[in-house]
């Protein structure tokens, strides 16, 4: 009784600070992402880690898919269940709040149940730490994470590493863009 009373209130503070660091969230929206973050995260996988990837990747929409129709990627918000009519099922898809990699129409429906995206966030990010060019360093699995290989064997990948660890002590603090200090955000996320 004790751990779970632990657990609640160990979500429902992070729910709080993630609330108050995007307002537009509605208060049981951050609690839902919170409670999955918490559910999958790792020693080495924080919770708001995988929450910061997650408004990076998409702003926190569980239907957001990367996507190609035809020979053209499309990226960004997608509620349909059905897949698109040309959808080029033989190239990849990143699908959900963390944009993870599905490999099937349905994983990708899957990922959009906010504990199987923040389980598979958390464990392609393990998979990344665990890599002999990454030797546990969480800013190299984050460019892992958004730019494949080449992000980890050149360690470049459009600031999405700073990016990601900026809101990552956003959200640990609770604090608003407005709130946070201006120039950390234009040094290190200049498209947040």
């Amino acid at each position: 009784m004790a751990a779970a009373l632990v657990g609640f209130l160990k979500t429902f503070g992070l729910a709080m600070r993630l609330q108050a660091a995007e307002p537009d969230l509605a208060f049981w929206d951050a609690y839902d992402h919170a409670a999955a973050a918490v559910d999958a995260s790792t020693a080495h996988v924080g919770p708001e880690l995988l929450l910061a990837i997650a408004f990076v990747e998409s702003r926190f929409d569980v239907t957001a898919t990367s996507r190609v129709e035809g020979k053209r990627r499309r990226t960004g918000h997608y509620a349909s269940m059905n897949p698109p009519a040309n959808l080029n099922a033989k190239q990849s898809m990143y699908c959900g709040p963390l944009q993870t990699f599905a490999g099937s129409w349905s994983e990708c429906i899957s990922l959009r149940d906010p504990h199987a995206a923040y389980a598979a966030g958390a464990d392609e990010l393990e998979h990344w730490l665990r890599d002999r060019r990454v030797r546990g360093d969480v800013t190299r699995a984050l460019a892992g994470h958004g730019c494949g290989n080449h992000g980890v064997t050149t360690g470049k990948c459009n600031f999405y590493p700073q990016r990601v660890l900026w809101h990552e002590r956003r959200f640990a603090m609770g604090l608003t863009p407005a709130n946070h200090a201006p120039q950390a955000q234009a040094r290190t996320s200049p498209r947040s």
